[in-house]
């Protein structure tokens, strides 16, 4: 899913959509493993930890009142996020995440854009459109 970005991508965020969307990137989660080992072990010993289920990045271009909106929503909670492909069939991939207030940068030409990252809180679901 990394870098995928159709023409007409939006990125749905708690209520309020998103459509000039320049990358959709999706960094896997890991789980942790807790060293067991003791002095009787002749190997090393493992047991399963927590595990994270990864962060959504999106790259836009936005607004004054879309940042703002931004910042309202990177209020600590999990929000329905919902990311619609722009392609033919409108495929989509959603579910709950924490927003990460964003940075962002100004280039020639472009407008203000910045990278928001979703952290997400539970396994998203995609869901391919006919």
């Amino acid at each position: 899913m990394a870098g995928t970005t159709p023409l007409g991508t939006t990125v749905l965020f708690n209520s309020t959509t998103y459509s000039d969307i320049l990358d959709v990137s999706y960094s896997p989660g890991s789980v942790e493993l807790i060293d067991t080992t003791d002095l009787s072990d002749t190997t090393r010993t493992k047991v399963v930890g927590f595990v994270d289920i990864g962060t959504v990045s999106v790259t836009l271009n936005w607004t004054a009142s879309d940042y703002d909106q931004l910042v309202t929503d990177a209020d600590g909670a999990a929000h329905t996020c919902t990311v619609t492909f722009g392609n033919a069939t409108t495929s989509t991939w959603s579910g709950q995440g924490v927003l990460d207030i964003p940075g962002f940068s100004v280039s020639a030409g472009s407008g203000v854009s910045g990278t928001i990252t979703i952290q997400q809180t539970a396994a998203w679901t995609f869901t391919e459109g006919s």
